[in-house]
């Protein structure tokens, strides 16, 4: 059956199946026109409309003609319209729905189309072009943000992050904020960059904020995108209160009040309130109310702020009426705050606002009276001053100069019965005001200054009336008033001059004398104060306050000044001052020691004589008074060794010999010292000393004495020359003298010796061999010889023997060798070389050769005298220096030499061997890492796990030493290190707790030497700590806090390092709401909450932190969130904001306006108070109040002076927390009511006195006058006029500005002072005004310059006088002579021209000048007086102006020509012009008494007082020793010349004989009154006759004093010798004056007075020369005086035969006379002037011979004995002779052509009978022989002399006459045995030789 029924199914299938495959088979399938393409594809941009037909065209048919139908499967989007056409049907696409890119950007929209059997489909792609077409969208769905802000808040910091969306894309948004002012100066919005589609911004802060000055912000946030699409989303910003604020005080209007006296205590005054300043909910604090200091009369409540009465109050009393009435004082609002409150400042220090907690206000007072009182002064007695003669000065307060009394008069009464009137009873006085209302400041001023006079009358007694007006009640006050005195006089001594005396040397603050002055004026101005001037360097000083004078340094020597002219001042207070002139004697004190003229003395003493060579005198002086026992003198010799032998005069100072002297028993001292002490009288009594040096001259008897008696020595017998010994032998005899000198001589014959003469040395004589076989010894006998007279001698022994020579070489024992040396050795030795020597004499030396020495190592080198070896030893060193090192080289070789220091042949005897050094090792080097510091690192490992030490790193260190081991060791108790430097970790460690380890490993050498280095071994970490967390269990967050807010942080730390201390954190639970930063732990909100909404009250958040260690360790922590509600529902006020106008006199406490606001919050958020937090101006909350619960606005304080517009800015605020609140802004509008009267501010008091100077011009400022009114609008406008009045027309009032200048020109003369009243009024209606007088003295221009009167004063003026040198000499008078027409001007005084205005200074007030340089007056020419120019000037007060330099002009009566003569003191010496002076004297009877030289002549001083003084000085002197002995056979030589002390005149007191010859010398001094001195030398030459030449000048004698000096110094010049002037005649002829000048020359060399001959000679050899000096000098004759003295004589003779003679016989008397003169001066022309005889034996001394007529004895050529040249002895021996003499010195004659003798070494041949073998030198010198032919020989030159001078022809011999001058040459000698003619005589001839009288002579 089942069977059946599935086969009939089957069957019914099938049957369908075929059906419908016939259908198919039948029915064609449609097709679109582009079936071959797959798809296709369009575009087209968002932005189309809907019902766009879309530019796509489908195409279908059907073959079997059917009609189609098109479908597709976006027909949401796509409407399909068919259109038929013939082929088919063609399809149109419409747009019904709008495209949206950002909701889809591509389609796939398949169309179908079907025949209704058959269907086909086609695919079309369509990509839509995005369009902007989006706004942005703020991630705000209200598009609305709320963000509390702290006030402060910093710049910068960001307090909303937000992001906005925009699906278009473009380039992002932009952010605009736009708002307020307010806004938009505080907030600025900042754009982050886009991420995809979204657009991150921020508020930022940009400004500080100020919760009281703004607490709330609303602005918008623009977002606009690239095309300007925009959205915007609202910001509230909400700033939350801080406590910055002081409390404010509010109602401030109240706090100025009016009260009656009448109030009783505890009643109310007025009521302060203050509020905090923080103004914020939550923000309000208690206020506490006290007073900033105490207060008399009120108390205040601290908690209400009421003020009640405390005390009376009187308004009659003292305290009251001194403030007026007026009551201020400071109430303290003061915040207490608790201490969580404080405000801390930011740190940043950009905007916080201030700390203080507590504000102050002035609360004012006014007390009112009631009408009981008259008027009252505030005393009844005042003390006022004013200064006499002074009009128009207001009196001031006693003692407070320049504050003006002003006598307060009140009348508490009101109204009319408070008007009064005011008058003073004297009529020099008036008061201003006249008039009072209520109350007056009484000013009482001078109009009558001649009725103030302080001399007559210094107190006057005022009365001022003040009398009410309507009762005639008067109230009188009394004012003393004290005239002030004016400083008119100046103070006056009582005597013109003062003197006293006092002795010298006084000590400081001896007291002088007291000085007197007085001064007219009173009190202060009578207070003098006394000065010095001219104080001599404050020698002085005075008492300022009493006068008294005393000595103020002492420095009081009257031998410097005796005494002292001062100047004393007296000067008031003000400077007026006068002078008296006070001189100051010194008394004598012995107080000056003598002075000894010559503080040492020389001469001479022969052994065993009595008698000085040269005389000493000791000579002192002594500065005190003269003729007083303080300077008489008395001389003692102090006691001494040789003082026995010696004697001194007590009253001349005479040194004489009282016993002689043995020169040998002076011991060598031949210079005896003694000391003379010179003393005066005085007492104390004083002295001074002088030294004496006597010295004792040997003679000659001692003889030669050898040091010992026998010499022996030994030389060489091959020794040929050269010294052998020497002997010695002295004599006691004076050392250096012939007695002493010795000569030695060998006394046998020998010719292998010779000895020295005279040093004894004993030398081998040349030629001399020696044999030490033959002879091997020598004896001598040596004498020595003194050149004494007689001659002594002494002899000795002397042995000399032969020795060997030495001929070998030394030989080394121990070299060549090798030694060894310890390195770092210094100073030692380390070997010694050895050599011998087979010589006896040898003398071994060793020696180092360095340049053979050198070092071995691989190269040689220099071993730089590291080595030395002992010459003498031959140790071998180490230097001193050291420096050997093994380290630097280990081997050295040295080559040694020996030398044998006594070869002879050969010579040098060298021998060189080489010693090799090695050098031995000293451990001298410590061991050195190859570092000083090592670094490793190692795992840290657990102690449990350090099964074995762990290798870290290996060290080394080398030794520079050998052979050394080293050892290692450290100091580590982690690590150790093995010998083979390795260190190893031996402990476990933990990186936490140390991270490096530090250690010091060591090495040690083998020598106990140690180096170290460092260890640091850095800890590797591993992952072994687990992160410690830290967190809040519990965590609040307000239901409106916004997303991104982070509300806690998970704190947490890794005690690991690296990764393994790398944390991150998780949150497991509540992802969707809150989000943990990974890194830091901070947990945010991720949305925003909802309390009230699906999230609940409490979160359970659970926190992973795990570390990035492998494997990491993780921490689980919990936190609970809870959810807290907010009050989110701001208060909104009701109504419209209309504005309220008040008047300013409305009442305190009216209500002028009620604010209301609602809030939909319930419960305490919906409850609301008000307040007021701001007005504008600030003073705003302070006129107005505010009911904090009703709302009503009351007036809280007097609107008076307050007309404005006010605007109030009211706040409603919930209670909730935090509260919000909403914000009103009320105008009131106050409007003026005028009240006020304009009050004048400047000037501040009434009757003002105002100075101008008088001047010609108009508009000359004066006062800007300035009122203010305090009313507002035109009630407060202020315009000035001057009420008309005579004295109100001479000047202008600015209506505007008040500015008060001159109408016109001002002149004091003609009115001094005028009186001014100004009114100010304002604008308002009534008008009110108020007046002001003032007054205005014209004061006197200064436009007169300071005169001097002319007529007063002559020019110059002189002033005074000053000391030369001396400073701070005030000039007597003063120069403050000018005057000035002008009133009150300041006359200062300049010292402004001469030319030593630089020194002198002037006080520009007082005219006193005073000397502040020294002035020397001694300068060429003389300065005797000075002038100064002064000029005087008014151009500044304070004398600081000072006018440019001037030259004195005698119209300009502001110069005044001044003189100062200046007093020349004796500070200078006198000075010879020379310190040599040369004079003749002549040798006749007229000698004596005779002027030869006048010292003052010749001395310089320039002070103008010098009283000079001359005196002898020490011995006089002669020379030659003949000139001595033929004085000394009448006189004593002291004797023989005097010096005229006050002239300088030097006299002969005696007649020098003409068989006289030579020149006496001495030395003179001139002193003058101050002890100043010099000295010279004066050589006095005896001339005789024939020695002089008298020279005649054509000019007077005056004329030729004048160039006198120069005459003989040009005529020395040019004949080389020494000009002498004897004698100066003047005489007068017709033809003019003539001067007679008698001269001498002298040889400059030999001291010998030339003849006349020679002196014409030498005139005629400089002929040339002298042509220009007789020119220069008017020079007209040159002769012989002694012819011209005869010639005079004659003349005379003849002038008595012409009387009785005719004219005839006259000229034959004169033609004889004539021709005998001739003759004679021919035949007398020239002289014998030298004959020298010599006796010679020996080289001993020269022993002249004694020859009459001689040169030695005429003292023109002292060659023999002494030569004395400027105060010097020369003793000439055969030796020197020659030399020290000069060329000359031996010639007899003066002629430049003589024959000088080369040596002294003369022979005399003796041709008599008789031969003198044995006739000594002296034997000969003495007898006749030499003297008869001397004469002969004279006798026979002079012969042919005069052969020669007749003869006609010039002579061509060496005697010729050259010039008409004999050439005289010397007429004997001696022969000298060495003579060669051809070197010795002049012009190869040789003089004839003769024998006269037995002796040979010859003549050349």
């Amino acid at each position: 059956m089942r069977l059946r029924m599935y086969s009939t199914l089957g069957l019914i299938l099938l049957l369908v199946l075929l059906v419908t495959v016939d259908r198919v088979d039948s029915n064609g399938q449609p097709r679109f026109k582009d079936a071959s393409k797959p798809g296709q594809y369009y575009i087209f941009k968002e932005t189309l409309a809907e019902g766009t037909q879309l530019d796509i065209e489908l195409y279908a048919t059907d073959p079997d003609g059917s009609q189609v139908k098109f479908s597709s499967n976006q027909s949401d989007f796509f409407n399909i319209t068919p259109s038929l056409v013939d082929s088919g049907t063609i399809v149109h696409v419409f747009l019904i729905r709008r495209f949206d890119y950002e909701t889809q950007r591509r389609f796939q929209v398949k169309f179908s189309v079907t025949d209704g059997v058959l269907t086909v489909d086609k695919t079309v792609r369509i990509d839509i072009v995005d369009q902007n077409d989006e706004k942005p969208k703020f991630d705000r769905n209200s598009n609305q943000y709320s963000i509390n802000v702290p006030e402060n808040a910093q710049k910068g910091s960001i307090h909303l992050n937000f992001t906005t969306t925009d699906l278009d894309t473009n380039d992002g948004v932009a952010y605009q904020l736009v708002g307020d002012s307010a806004s938009e100066s505080k907030f600025e919005v900042k754009k982050g960059s886009r991420v995809n589609t979204i657009t991150p911004g921020s508020i930022e802060l940009k400004g500080c904020l100020d919760y009281e000055e703004q607490s709330y912000y609303e602005f918008t946030i623009v977002a606009t995108d690239n095309t300007g699409n925009n959205a915007s989303a609202i910001v509230i910003v909400k700033i939350t209160d801080t406590e910055d604020k002081p409390p404010e005080f509010i109602n401030v209007g109240s706090y100025n009040q009016q009260v009656n006296e009448d109030l009783a205590i505890g009643d109310t005054v007025t009521t302060v309130s203050a509020r905090d300043g923080d103004r914020g909910v939550g923000m309000k604090s208690t206020i506490k109310y006290s007073f900033k200091d105490a207060n008399t009369y009120f108390a205040v409540n601290e908690s209400t702020g009421v003020i009640t009465v405390k005390d009376i109050l009187d308004r009659d009393s003292p305290n009251l009426i001194n403030k007026g009435g007026f009551l201020s004082f400071k109430v303290v609002a003061e915040e207490m705050r608790s201490d969580e409150s404080t405000v801390v400042a930011s740190t940043i220090g950009v905007c916080h606002g201030s700390t203080a907690n507590s504000t102050m206000i002035d609360v004012f007072i006014t007390v009112n009276d009631l009408n009981d009182n008259r008027p009252k002064f505030d005393n009844e007695t005042y003390e006022a001053s004013v200064r006499e003669n002074t009009r128009g000065a207001a009196l001031s307060k006693k003692g407070e100069k320049g504050s003006v009394l002003l006598l307060n008069v009140k009348d508490n009464d009101q109204g009319s019965n408070g008007e009064f009137e005011l008058s003073v009873n004297n009529s020099a006085f008036y008061v201003q005001p006249n008039k009072g209302f209520r109350e007056a400041l009484v000013t009482v001023i001078v109009q009558n200054k001649t009725a103030l006079d302080f001399e007559q009358q210094n107190v006057l007694v005022l009365e001022v009336y003040a009398t009410e007006s309507s009762t005639r009640n008067v109230t009188t006050a009394k004012i003393i008033v004290h005239l002030e005195n004016i400083n008119d006089n100046s103070p006056y001594f009582t005597q013109t001059t003062y003197s006293a005396s006092i002795p010298e040397n006084s000590p400081v603050d001896t007291f002088v004398i007291q000085l007197q002055a007085s001064d007219k004026d009173k009190g202060d101005f009578g207070n003098i104060a006394y000065a010095l001037r001219g104080n001599n360097d404050g020698i002085f000083k005075i008492d300022k306050n009493n006068g008294s004078v005393y000595v103020n340094k002492a420095q009081l020597d009257r031998e410097k000044i005796f005494s002292y002219y001062l100047t004393a001042e007296a000067k008031d207070t003000e400077e007026l001052s006068s002078t008296t002139q006070l001189e100051v004697t010194l008394t004598d004190e012995n107080d000056n020691a003598p002075v000894c003229s010559s503080s040492d003395y020389v001469s001479q003493l022969e052994e065993d004589e009595q008698k000085l060579l040269r005389q000493i005198t000791i000579q002192a002086t002594d500065d005190d008074e003269k003729k007083t026992n303080n300077s008489k003198l008395t001389f003692h010799l102090e006691p001494s060794e040789y003082s026995g032998n010696f004697s001194v005069s007590r009253t001349t100072g005479l040194l004489t010999v009282y016993r002689s002297l043995d020169y040998e028993e002076l011991n060598g001292k031949e210079d005896i010292k003694l000391v003379v002490v010179t003393k005066d009288q005085g007492s104390p009594q004083l002295s001074c000393t002088s030294n004496i040096t006597i010295t004792v001259l040997d003679k000659n008897d001692n003889s030669p004495i050898f040091n010992q008696p026998a010499y022996s020595t030994t030389i060489y017998e091959n020794r040929t020359n050269g010294e052998v010994i020497q002997v010695n032998a002295t004599d006691k005899d004076k050392a250096g003298d012939p007695n002493s000198r010795i000569i030695y001589r060998i006394q046998e014959l020998t010719d292998k010796f010779r000895i020295h003469p005279n040093n004894g040395a004993i030398s081998v004589a040349s030629g001399a061999r020696f044999d030490r076989d033959l002879k091997s010894s020598y004896m001598y006998t040596v004498r020595a010889f003194d050149g004494g007279s007689p001659q002594l001698s002494g002899s000795c022994n002397v042995s000399i023997s032969l020795l060997d020579n030495n001929n070998k070489k030394p030989v080394f024992k121990n070299l060549p060798n090798t030694t060894s040396v310890l390195e770092n050795t210094v100073n030692k030795t380390f070997f010694r070389c050895i050599a011998v020597d087979k010589d006896t004499n040898n003398d071994l030396w060793y020696s180092l050769n360095k340049a053979e020495s050198f070092y071995v190592n691989d190269t040689k080198g220099d071993i730089k005298g590291l080595f030395v070896i002992d010459g003498r030893t031959g140790n071998v060193s180490v230097s001193i220096t050291g420096g050997i090192d093994r380290e630097m080289v280990e081997k050295y070789e040295l080559t040694i030499h020996v030398e044998d220091l006594n070869a002879e042949d050969p010579s040098p005897q060298i021998t060189s061997a080489t010693l090799t050094v090695d050098v031995s090792d000293e451990n001298d080097n410590y061991p050195v890492f190859g570092k000083n510091h090592y670094e490793g690192k190692v795992t840290e490992i657990a102690s449990e796990k350090l099964d074995s030490p762990i290798n870290v790193i290996t060290v080394k260190a080398t030794d520079a030493d050998q052979n050394k081991a080293i050892k290692y060791s450290d100091d580590s108790e982690d690590f150790n290190i093995t010998q083979e430097g390795l260190i190893r970790l031996v402990k476990a460690v933990d990186r936490e707790k140390q991270p490096w380890l530090n250690f010091t490993i060591f090495a040690e050498d083998n020598g106990g030497l140690i180096s170290n280095a460092s260890v640091s071994i850095r800890l590797v970490d591993v992952n072994d700590n687990s992160p410690n967390v830290t967190l809040n269990k519990t965590v609040p967050v307000a239901e409106d806090t916004m997303t991104e807010t982070v509300i806690t942080h998970v704190m947490a730390r890794d005690e690991d390092s690296g990764n393994n201390a790398k944390l991150i954190f998780i949150l497991d639970s509540s992802r969707d709401t809150f989000i943990i930063n990974s890194t830091t732990g901070a947990i945010s909100l991720k949305r925003q909450l909802d309390r009230e909404g699906t999230d609940g009250e409490e979160y359970t958040l659970q926190i992973r932190v795990e570390d990035k260690g492998d494997p990491p360790r993780v921490t689980i922590k919990t936190i609970t969130v809870t959810v807290t509600d907010v009050n989110d529902n701001p208060p909104k006020f009701d109504g419209g904001n209309q504005p309220v106008t008040v008047l300013e006199n409305e009442n305190i406490g009216k209500v002028i306006a009620t604010v209301e606001a609602t809030d939909k919050d319930i419960g305490k958020n919906k409850e609301l108070q008000y307040s007021v937090i701001d007005g504008v101006p600030l003073n705003a909350t302070d006129l107005f109040r505010l009911d904090n619960t009703t709302g009503e606005v009351k007036v809280n304080a007097s609107l008076r002076g307050n007309v404005g517009i006010y605007k109030l800015i009211i706040q409603a605020t919930d209670k909730g927390v935090p509260p919000l609140s909403s914000n009103m802004t009320l105008t009131i509008n106050v409007s003026d009511v005028n009240d006020n009267k304009p009050v004048f501010s400047v000037p501040s008091l009434p009757n003002e006195i105002f100075e101008i100077l008088e001047s010609d011009k108009a508009d000359i400022d004066i006062i800007t006058v300035k009122a203010t009114d305090a009313d507002r609008g035109q009630n407060g406008q202020v315009y000035y006029e001057l009420v008309d009045s005579l004295d109100s027309r001479s000047f202008k009032l600015d209506k505007n500005t008040g500015k008060l200048t001159t109408a016109n020109g001002t002149d004091r003369e003609t009115k001094a002072s005028y009186t001014l009243t100004i009114k100010a009024l304002d604008n308002g209606s009534p008008q009110q005004f108020s007046r002001i007088t003032i007054q205005i003295d014209i004061t006197d221009a200064n436009d007169n310059d300071p005169e001097f009167s002319r007529s007063e004063l002559e020019s110059p003026y002189i002033i005074g006088s000053i000391e030369e040198e001396t400073t701070g000499t005030v000039l007597p008078k003063a120069v403050n002579k000018a005057r000035d027409k002008d009133e009150n001007s300041t006359i200062c005084y300049f010292i402004v021209g001469g030319i030593a205005m630089n020194n002198f200074s002037i006080n520009h007030k007082t005219g006193v000048i005073t000397c502040t340089t020294k002035i020397d007056s001694d300068q060429t020419p003389r300065v005797q007086s000075v002038k100064l120019v002064i000029e005087a000037t008014d151009k500044s007060s304070s004398c600081s102006v000072k006018p440019s330099p001037v030259d004195y002009v005698h119209t300009k009566k502001q110069l005044l020509l001044v003189q100062i003569n200046v007093i020349d003191i004796n500070d200078n010496p006198p000075r010879f012009r020379n310190k040599t002076f040369n004079a003749g004297v002549t040798k006749d009877s007229s000698a004596k008494d005779q002027v030869i030289f006048k010292l003052n002549d010749y001395i310089n001083d320039v002070d103008i007082i010098n009283n000079n003084s001359f005196y002898l000085a020490g011995n006089i002197n002669a020379r030659p020793p003949k000139l001595v002995d033929d004085i000394k056979k009448n006189y004593k030589l002291n004797t023989i010349f005097g010096v005229n002390k006050t002239t300088g005149e030097i006299k002969a007191n005696i007649d020098f004989d003409a068989g006289m010859f030579g020149y006496v010398w001495f030395d003179v001094i001139v002193n003058d009154t101050k002890g100043l001195s010099d000295n010279a030398s004066i050589s006095i030459y005896l001339v005789g006759q024939g020695q002089q030449l008298k020279i005649t000048a054509f000019m007077g004698i005056d004329e030729f004093n004048r160039v006198k000096d120069d005459f003989v110094r040009k005529l020395t010049e040019i004949v080389g010798h020494e000009v002498i002037i004897d004698k100066i005649v003047g005489r007068s002829e017709k033809l003019g004056s003539k001067t007679d000048i008698y001269i001498h020359l002298v040889n400059k060399k030999t001291k010998e007075v030339l003849s006349t001959d020679a002196i014409l000679n030498t005139f005629d050899n400089n002929y040339d020369k002298l042509s220009s000096f007789y020119k220069a000098f008017k020079v007209s004759d040159v002769v012989d005086p002694s012819f011209q003295a005869e010639d005079e004589a004659w003349s005379k003779d003849t002038i008595i035969y012409i009387l009785v003679v005719v004219c005839l016989c006259f000229l034959l008397l004169l033609i004889v006379s004539s021709a005998m003169f001739c003759t004679y001066r021919r035949k007398y022309r020239r002289k014998l002037k030298a004959t020298t005889t010599m006796a010679f034996g020996s080289t001993d001394h020269l022993n002249p011979v004694n020859i009459p007529n001689s040169n030695k004895f005429e003292g023109h050529n002292p060659v023999f004995g002494e030569v004395h040249e400027n105060g010097q002895e020369y003793f000439f021996t055969d030796d020197t002779e020659s030399q020290k003499s000069g060329s000359s010195d031996f010639n007899n004659s003066l002629d430049n052509n003589e024959i000088e003798y080369k040596e002294m070494d003369y022979s005399v041949t003796y041709l008599g009978d008789t031969a003198l073998p044995s006739v000594t030198p002296m034997e000969i010198a003495s007898s006749n022989n030499f003297l008869a032919a001397a004469l002969k020989q004279q006798e026979m030159a002079k012969n042919r002399k005069n052969a020669q001078l007749n003869s006609e022809s010039e002579a061509t011999t060496p005697n010729s006459k050259q010039n008409g001058v004999l050439d005289n040459r010397n007429l004997f000698t001696f022969i000298n045995p060495d003579f060669n003619a051809d070197e010795n005589t002049s012009n190869g001839d040789v003089g004839s030789t003769m024998v006269i009288n037995g002796l040979e002579t010859t003549e050349i």
